[in-house]
Formats: structure tokens, sequence, C-alpha cells
């Protein structure tokens, strides 16, 4: 082993983890075969045999024994066959394994081979729902034939548990209309990026997580929760089935930190175009803490300093044409793929734009770069060489160092890239990090002295702040279980029934008006109620909800209007705001608030109006002109149309695709057989794209 760590002196212990990135660090400089061979033993010797291949009579034996049953080009890693077996003989296990270590193919391995019939694979984002999806049904279609797969729970379904079927949720869709009650059968539970289960006070999701886990673990015949960076989790013998923890340092990648300095904020900007024109030919995400400050670098560092380029694919072209008649043509991903950039985050049009931008981010030689928010960090795979952090925080908190390694981690990757690079561009008071800190205990709600959790969870529970909300409205607990949900902490449920109060008469009197005179629209019914979900003080803040209310009215329009009319619309009434703000402003509106707070606090809303016992007539008021619209806009009344919209077609396309396909079927591989086998017209660029994909 001398030839690699010549750096160490004779008589120093040398961690096992070290001696494996120095080995890594060698085989990233390109190795002939016959120097490979000469250091074939000590990579067996350090499990990295997916090196060693067959270069000894160890590796070649130990690699022919260890083949895949998924796919017989790969053999497993002696940590990946351990991790396997620790799966197949516990009930229940948490496992900590670095990004690169491949957690989720030896969950796929261990189904594989032992069958389980009824899995669930709970993912946090729809983003991740596409990653299983490719595995299951593209990559590995032949051995996961015998499986149905279904990304949503209908209610009204009757499943057949007896047959092989995997429901890959999110932990949203494990929770909507009780759905953790309806499933039947669990023989093997999957909970992705359980991190995410750690109490956090300030954040609902994190309520939701938990009665996901807590709810499913306790149907589930086993279950596996999966992170990076876990050390422990504190208090996990009260959990269901007592996991047990499965922890490894192990990966076959290096990654590496590279510390940019810079002297002054201002010059932040600046760094950033430096490196990226000294990595513009490798695979390179380019992450920012909001997806705001994207647009704003594009128009301030890409347009001024980069010519438009000559597109080798006149199929990007295509799309590019399409986004502007589309979107817009000031749209500043259409500005960005113009010079050989790419986007991906979360308030893209549509999930087919992020599968677009992150296909062409893995297969084109001319997108090398690509400008991303902390959706990355969900556990989406990218090939990615190099990582530019351009400030370590995610909106406004700074990083710790969990998220901080955990952002690094998504360089490198196995048989594209031995070692991956992170350019942490580190102004001066951005923090120091220390990849041991990175390794934290973490404790969930479930096992957490939680008001919320203990509500949701225990039958006649007494919990004050929610018996005492739950008497002012006049209601029981199971009214407010049943009619409120678990979606928000009480917190959020008390401030919106505190802003209910303060607006209660302005919302009164506009739904008067409307029931006096049924043509009068419905803007200000719009205004009010966006105001009392998201009440802050300020001339600024009202200009900006008069704003958003505007575009949400637009949005909610059962014509179905196009993005790039609303956003001309919006233009013609507020001509001093900048162009590029109305955009952004229209895609964050569009692709989370109006189907998800705005449709969920609306529904509220009208509950709080019945326990006050305003008149049914104009509760429908709401119903009627704001609830349904969502509903129809967002295909809530079909599963088959919700199916479509989530594996990336475009909303436009696809009652015309339920015109050829039907909409009887809700498992997701007859679904793509269907689309594959169909003939459409007039279909947009997207979705013939993501057709054309499957």
């Amino acid at each position: 082993m001398s030839r690699c760590l010549s750096k160490y002196n004779i008589g120093d212990v040398i961690p096992i983890e070290s001696m494996r990135n120095e080995y890594i660090k060698i085989l990233d400089k390109g190795l002939s075969d016959s120097e490979i061979l000469s250091i074939s033993q000590d990579l067996f010797n350090l499990g990295l045999t997916v090196y060693s291949k067959d270069y000894n009579l160890d590796s070649l034996l130990y690699n022919s024994l260890s083949i895949s049953k998924i796919d017989e080009k790969i053999s497993l890693y002696p940590q990946q066959v351990k991790l396997i077996e620790t799966i197949k003989n516990n009930e229940a296990l948490i496992v900590s394994a670095p990004t690169s270590f491949g957690k989720t193919f030896c969950v796929f391995e261990y189904i594989i081979r032992e069958k389980p019939k009824n899995v669930v694979m709970i993912v946090p984002t729809l983003a991740l729902v596409d990653e299983y999806l490719k595995k299951i049904i593209k990559k590995y279609r032949e051995v996961f034939n015998s499986y149905k797969t279904y990304i949503n729970f209908d209610e009204n379904t009757k499943y057949d548990y007896n047959n092989y079927n995997i429901f890959i949720l999110t932990h949203d869709k494990a929770l909507e209309n009780n759905v953790y009650k309806r499933i039947e059968k669990i023989d093997f539970l999957v909970i992705d990026e359980v991190y995410k289960l750690q109490k956090d006070n300030t954040n609902d999701r994190v309520l939701i997580l938990n009665l996901a886990y807590y709810f499913l673990s306790k149907k589930a015949k086993k279950y596996v929760l999966l992170a990076p960076f876990i050390n422990d989790v504190s208090d996990k013998e009260k959990l269901d089935k007592n996991p047990i923890l499965f922890k490894t340092n192990f990966s076959p990648v290096v990654n590496d930190v590279i510390i940019k300095p810079i002297n002054d904020d201002h010059f932040r900007k600046q760094k950033i175009k430096e490196i990226m024109d000294e990595l513009k030919e490798e695979k390179t995400l380019i992450y920012f803490p909001t997806v705001s400050e994207i647009p704003k670098f594009i128009n301030e560092m890409i347009v001024p300093n980069y010519s438009k380029i000559q597109i080798e694919d006149p199929r990007i072209d295509e799309f590019i044409k399409w986004a502007k008649s589309e979107i817009h043509e000031e749209w500043y991903l259409v500005k960005a793929m113009e010079r050989g950039f790419l986007i991906h985050n979360g308030q893209l049009p549509s999930n087919g734009f992020r599968m677009y931008q992150l296909d062409l981010y893995e297969e084109s030689k001319q997108f090398n770069l690509l400008f991303c928010t902390s959706t990355i960090l969900e556990g989406v795979n990218m090939c990615a060489k190099n990582i530019i952090i351009t400030k370590p925080a995610r909106k406004d908190a700074l990083f710790d160092a969990f998220d901080f390694y955990n952002l690094v981690g998504r360089t490198g990757r196995l048989y594209k890239h031995y070692l991956g690079n992170a350019y942490y561009i580190k102004g001066p008071s951005d923090p120091s990090y220390n990849k041991e800190m990175a390794v934290k205990t973490i404790k969930f709600e479930a096992t957490d002295e939680s008001q919320d959790f203990e509500f949701h969870t225990t039958e006649n529970s007494i919990v004050e702040e929610y018996n005492e909300f739950i008497s002012k409205l006049g209601i029981t607990a199971e009214e407010y279980k049943e009619n409120i949900g678990s979606r928000y902490k009480i917190k959020t449920i008390k401030r919106i029934y505190n802003n209910y109060l303060e607006y209660k008469q302005q919302l009164l009197n506009e739904l008067n008006n409307m029931n006096e005179n049924e043509t009068r629209g419905r803007g200000n019914l719009i205004y009010i109620l966006h105001q009392i979900i998201n009440k802050e003080d300020g001339k600024d803040r009202e200009y900006i909800r008069k704003l958003e209310s505007l575009i949400i009215n637009y949005l909610i329009n059962k014509n179905r209007l196009k993005l790039k009319t609303i956003i001309n619309k919006i233009k013609m009434y507020y001509k001093n705001t900048s162009i590029d703000y109305i955009i952004s402003l229209t895609m964050r509106l569009k692709s989370s608030y109006v189907e998800n707070e705005f449709y969920s606090m609306c529904k509220i809303i009208c509950y709080f109006l019945k326990c006050d016992k305003v008149s049914e007539r104009e509760i429908n008021i709401i119903i009627s002109k704001i609830i349904s619209c969502i509903d129809y806009l967002y295909f809530s009344d079909s599963k088959c149309k919700k199916i479509l919209k989530e594996i990336g077609i475009y909303d436009y396309d696809i009652d015309k695709i339920i015109d050829v396909i039907g909409e009887d079927t809700e498992d997701i591989t007859e679904i793509i057989q269907l689309l594959k086998d169909s003939k459409f017209h007039n279909l947009s660029y997207i979705s013939q794209y993501i057709i054309n994909r499957l």
C-alpha cells in the first residue's frame, strides 16, 4: 500500500476510511490495467471490490458470488451484502450510510431477493417518486414485472393484497384521507430521508412525517428507515419494534471540500462566475439558498457575460421556442438555456420540466452546469463531478454541518466520478465545517414530548392547548381530526383562526355581497382569504398580497389559462413590477401554494365558518368559486389524471390523453404502457417528451 499512503509516517495508525479515500483518489487519476492489477489486492482488502473486479483471484471469486439479482452486470460490495442480510434478519432497521453508498439499491435488491408481497415506500418529494419509478419501471422493469406499482392510494379501489404491490407515496399522500388506516397489509415499509423526522416546532411537515411513520410502522411486518450521517436516534427503544441501527461510513467515492474564501460578500457573485468558468467542461451543480437568487444571478452575471450558444440538438431548440410561447420569452430558464445552463428547483411549472432539465444535465455534453436549490438535498440522484456552494444556507437559516455535508455528498458517483469536489465560497461571516460534526444524534417527534403528536395518536388524549381550542370552536376532538386534520400543528391552526377572527366581518360582508349579486367576481374574496392565510403588515406586503391575489384569481380560472397569458395580463396591471418577479411569483404560486397551502387553508376557513353557524349557502360560495376550481384544475377528481400530472405530463394535455386512454386504472405500469401504445395529437413539447422518455 506504500504507493497510496506515502504521505503517512511509519508507525502511524491510519484509519481505514482514510486508506480507502487515498486509493480512490489514485484511481481518479486514471490507471492502466497493469497499475490497477498492482494494487488490486489492496482494493479488495479495503472492501473496494467494485474496483478490484477480476484483477486478482480473491476479487474474482467474491464478485462472482455477489452478483446482484437486479442487475447481473453489478456485483454488490461487502458492506451492501451486509446491509441486505441485516434487513433480512431484523424486523426494524435504521440505516445510516453516505449518499453514495447505494442504500436505495440495497432496498430494491432485498425486495427482489425476498419478494415481500405488499411494499410501501414513503419519500418526501415527487422528485424521489420519479427516482424510484425510473428504477422499478424503466431500468429494472423485467425483474419487477410481477409487481403492480402505484403512486397514489384510492380509498374506493379494492386492492388485491394477495398479489404483489408496490405503493410509492409522499408523506402527505400517506396521511391523505387516512390512507395509513386504509392500507390493509404492509409486508415491507421503507421511509427515505428519515432525518426529516427530527422534531422541529417551526415546521408543520415534520408532524406529517412522524405521523406517517408512526401509523405505517405499526402495520408493517418489517420496516427500514434510510438516512445519511445519523450517529443514533435518541429513545429509539420507544419506537415501534425497537429498530436497530446499521451505521457505516463506507463510500465507493470520495468527496473533497475546497474552500474559496472571499473578503466581502460583494465579491460572491464574481467568485461563482470564476469557479464556473474553470469547471465548465465538467458536470457541476451551482447551489443557491433560495429560488429567487437564481434569476437574479442569471440576469446580473449570465446574460451580460455569456453569449447565446449554438445548440447542437434541434430538439432542445424546439423546447426553448415552445417555452417562450408557453411561459415567456423573458423567463430566466430560457435565458439560461440559451447560454448553456440548466435549472432545477421546486418552482418550475411542472414535474415534467424538472425531469427534462435533469435528463439534459445527465445526457447532453453541451449542458454541464445546473443552477439548483435545496431540492437536490431530497435524495435526487444526480451525476455531478462538482458542486459550487454559493452560500451555506437554506432560505434565511445557515446550514449546520449535517446539511453542509449532505450537500457535499451529492458529488461523485459510482462508475462515473471517483472523486467529487465541493467548492465552498466562504465569506467572512460564513461558518467553518467539520465532517465529524455532521454525524449527529437526532430525536424523532414521535418519541419527544410533542402535544401535536400526542393528540393525533392517543385516544381521548388530554392536551391542554388542543382542548382549549376545541372548546372555543364548540366541537369534539374527533370532529377536529376529521375536519381540520393533522397537516398543521396547533400553533399554525390557532394563528389562522386568530386571523380569521380579525377579518371575519370583511369575509362575511363579501360573501353576503356575492350571495346577493351572482355576477360579482371573486377577486376580493380571494384577497380576504389570502390575507387570513398570510397576514403580514406593511405597505409593501399589502402591495404584494394584492398582486398575489390577482395571480391566484387567474391561476384558478377553469379555462386553464396559459401561463404566458396570465403573466402578460399581470404585467398590464403592474407596469412598474419587473417581469422576472412576475414570472417567478406566478411559478411559485402555481407550483406549490395554490394546490397545497391555499387550498387546504380555504377548506379549514370554511370549517371555521361552519362552526360559527354561517349559512351553508354562503360557505358554498367559497367551495364553488375557489375550492372546486382548484379540484378541477389540479385533478383531485381523478386518480388517473393525478398520476399523469405527477409523472410529468403537462396540465394542459391531461384531458386530451384521458380521452384516448380512459381513466380506469391507477397502476402506474399499466398507465405507462397505455401511454406508450397510444397515439396522441397536438400535445405540448413537454408532455410528448415525457411519453417518449417512458
